[in-house]
């Protein structure tokens, strides 16, 4: 892009200061957007810009100007501020910007986010004369955001920004005016600032900033937005403001608003009280008004004594209009149709003019992160018409169903994950437990270890046969219920104390077998799988010329059966993703390496990363998700014919309540974000996601995998046979000896 240089720009660069200009002072970010910022009315005309029928995103300014440090008291126009409960987590006297805080506004498309972050650009360089940066996915964006958005719709909208500002010029560390694309010059004669916006594509350099906002984190690479802090490092505000829709769990924008105070806003019923959050009470909120449509009396709330108000038919998942608890069509869409939100209790209209905010992590306010979510349906100027006619095309297409969660209600969904918060719920539901570290009689425990710079353990506990046994002769009072696996314990352990604490855990959850990931700490590893092999204190170790011949038999019963290929008693393996082909299956070897002057070796499972990964997540999944897998019936044998099909999830998670373990939350959303699977150009899925917080359910497919290697039958082995001088005839002894165990 080329710029012509005007009279501002030619003193700067000859290093005189350029003409004054006068600009009004702002004393608040709400002020600026009141008096000067304009928005888009149609038909390429700007009007003034309001919060009317957006007034959830006051309360997101508010705090914005909270950060800045600005006037608190009123709006800049003499109007005194209602009291924001966003803010009474700090003193009132608080003078100065709070540095180091973080804000985090997700939530559905078009209800002017962009609008938002550009104005924001403006003022912060204008008038707090900080330097601001915003970033996109990729520098394509760039140009598109600067031609489309900040120029027509900021820049050529506020006269007295226009006189002070240079679209694509920036200054470099000496001082001097350079030509930059998606950058713009600020001064008014004396002061000057930089804003810069900018693809994430690769590491952000050169320039420092004081804030910096980052637009649809979702397509941002989680690595790049890392450096984006490390610009912020030599000012005193270092505020971080993130934008974007929800699109995927555990990660992205959804990750940034649970990190957060997880703010969203709520309707308060006018009869009852009852607080509804619209995006999470769809479609049964959304009701019809029309005198053709005989009226209902709703019940009246027996502990509120309020008259029982009309109630109208609400919208159902089918797309139509149904009385509460009739099967019977009331109405269908239509475009002349009037909706409103209404009470799910009662029906009283509620007032989508007046949102209320309700941050479900409040402690976080005083830790300076903020997080908002916002759905259309909190947005008053977005007419409800819409949304309804919407909801019909997603009725008809799963993947428009997908964007209308996303865009509409604000909330992450992805064909591509295959773990979500309902499916992990239900895993919760099937019964109810603590997280508590006890192995109940004859069950079985196995544990998995993902290695890096922070480890993590997931242990699941085995039920036995006669505890199921027990269970189906009438223990329970249900004979159809399944063998099921629970979660025993989860720890995250730092890398430096992970050989300690994994040989600890493994006595104090009493394991049957543990298996770690070799790589990256492959020293660890293999110190994990010699002490809990007992193999640490060996000071001679049998020399193993070819492996798929011998038959060794180590100290404390860890037995080498080259002909089979398999270990005999394992108790610890190191995991390699070696198999690249799917079906390759599941492969038992020896890592052989140097240590100590001795040729040393570890037992090694070499398998598909897809494959064991894939074993862990279809635990959680049932018929309802495609997944149809037969069990034996609860009491039979592994060797019975009589199977049923597994209809509640195989793995079980522990319940969540007031005060649980945070580790149950890094499970939630390690499982969820470890669930998603890479999209080939054709739309097919690929791979399991890399790069992401997955470690718990890494951890999860190992500790699955140790469960499948090493099943209870093989856990204690009789004593091996004895072997003749006859080769012949040991060959025959080893193999019906082999067959025995294999039942």
């Amino acid at each position: 892009m080329k710029f012509k240089a005007g009279p501002a720009l030619s003193a700067l660069q000859r290093g005189g200061d350029p003409r004054g200009v006068k600009a009004p002072s702002r004393a608040s970010f709400e002020e600026f957007l009141l008096r000067d910022a304009r928005v888009p009315s149609g038909r390429g005309l700007h009007g003034s810009y309001s919060f009317a029928g957006r007034e959830a995103l006051l309360a997101v300014v508010r705090v914005i100007d909270r950060i800045l440090g600005n006037n608190q008291g009123n709006d800049g126009q003499g109007n005194e501020k209602e009291k924001s409960n966003s803010l009474d987590h700090h003193s009132p006297d608080q003078s100065g910007p709070l540095c180091d805080a973080e804000l985090c506004l997700a939530g559905g498309a078009q209800f002017g986010k962009t609008i938002l972050e550009l104005n924001l650009a403006a003022y912060i360089t204008a008038q707090n004369f900080r330097n601001f940066g915003l970033y996109l996915p990729d520098d394509d964006l760039v140009e598109g955001i600067v031609d489309s958005k900040f120029r027509p719709d900021v820049v050529d909208q506020i006269d007295w920004f226009a006189e002070m500002v240079q679209v694509g010029k920036a200054l470099n560390k000496s001082g001097k005016a350079v030509n930059r694309k998606g950058a713009f010059l600020v001064t008014d004669g004396q002061r000057k600032s930089v804003g810069m916006i900018r693809g994430l594509g690769k590491v952000p350099t050169t320039f420092s900033m004081d804030a910096a906002a980052l637009d649809e984190v979702d397509d941002i690479q989680p690595k790049m937005m890392k450096f984006v802090r490390g610009r912020l490092t030599a000012s005193d505000l270092r505020f971080i403001l993130k934008l974007g829709t929800q699109r995927v769990h555990g990660r992205g924008m959804n990750r940034a608003w649970k990190a957060g105070s997880q703010g969203v806003f709520t309707f308060a019923c006018p009869k009852c009280g009852r607080l509804h959050c619209a995006e999470e009470e769809f479609p049964a909120i959304v009701r019809l008004r029309s005198a053709d449509i005989p009226v209902r009396e709703s019940p009246a709330a027996a502990d509120r004594n309020v008259r029982a108000p009309i109630r109208a038919p609400n919208l159902t998942w089918a797309g139509d209009f149904r009385f509460h608890g009739s099967d019977e069509i009331a109405a269908v869409h239509d475009p002349t149709n009037k909706y409103y939100l209404g009470c799910v209790a009662c029906g009283a209209e509620l007032d989508r003019r007046a949102p209320m905010e309700q941050h479900r992590q409040p402690m976080l306010l005083k830790q300076r992160k903020w997080s908002f979510r916002i759905s259309q349906l909190a947005i008053g100027a977005i007419d409800l018409s819409q949304i309804v006619g919407r909801f019909q095309a997603a009725i008809a297409d799963p993947e428009e169903m997908i964007v209308f969660r996303c865009d509409v209600l604000g909330l992450p969904q992805s064909t591509s994950q295959a773990l979500t918060p309902a499916v992990l719920d239900r895993a919760r539901s099937v019964e109810i437990f603590d997280l508590a570290p006890r192995v109940g009689e004859g069950n079985t425990a196995f544990g998995g270890l993902d290695m890096g710079d922070r480890c993590w353990l997931f242990a699941r506990e085995n039920a036995g046969q006669s505890v199921w046994a027990g269970r189906a002769a009438g223990e329970t009072g249900r004979r159809d219920e399944p063998r099921h696996t629970r979660l025993l314990a989860a720890d995250r352990i730092s890398a430096g104390d992970v050989v300690t604490q994994a040989c600890a855990r493994f006595e104090q959850l009493g394991l049957s077998a543990l298996f770690v990931d070799e790589r990256p700490l492959v020293n660890e590893a293999r110190t994990i799988a010699l002490a809990i092999n007992g193999l640490q204190g060996l000071s001679a170790w049998p020399r193993v010329t070819n492996d798929k011949d011998a038959y060794v038999t180590l100290p404390g019963g860890l037995t080498w059966d080259g002909r089979n290929s398999r270990w005999l008693n394992l108790k610890c393996a190191v995991v390699r993703f070696t198999k690249n082909r799917l079906g390759a299956g599941i492969e038992q070897t020896i890592v052989f390496f140097e240590e100590g002057g001795q040729t040393k070796f570890v037992p090694c499972i070499a398998c598909n990363r897809f494959e064991t990964i894939d074993r862990a997540v279809r635990e959680f999944l049932t018929p309802a998700e495609g997944v149809v897998e037969a069990v034996p019936e609860p009491g039979g044998s592994s060797s019975s014919f009589s199977s049923q099909v597994r209809a509640t999830p195989a793995m079980l998670l522990p319940r969540m309540t007031p005060g649980h373990p945070p580790i149950l939350d890094a499970v939630e959303e390690h499982l969820i974000a470890g669930s998603e699977r890479e999209k080939e150009a054709d739309g097919a899925l690929g791979d399991y996601v890399d790069g992401c917080e997955n470690h718990l359910l890494l951890a999860d497919a190992y500790s699955a995998l140790a469960a499948v290697v090493c099943r209870p039958a093989q856990i204690q082995y009789a004593r091996p046979p004895i072997l003749y001088e006859d080769t012949r005839r040991s060959q025959i002894v080893m193999e019906s000896w082999n067959r025995s165990l294999l039942g």
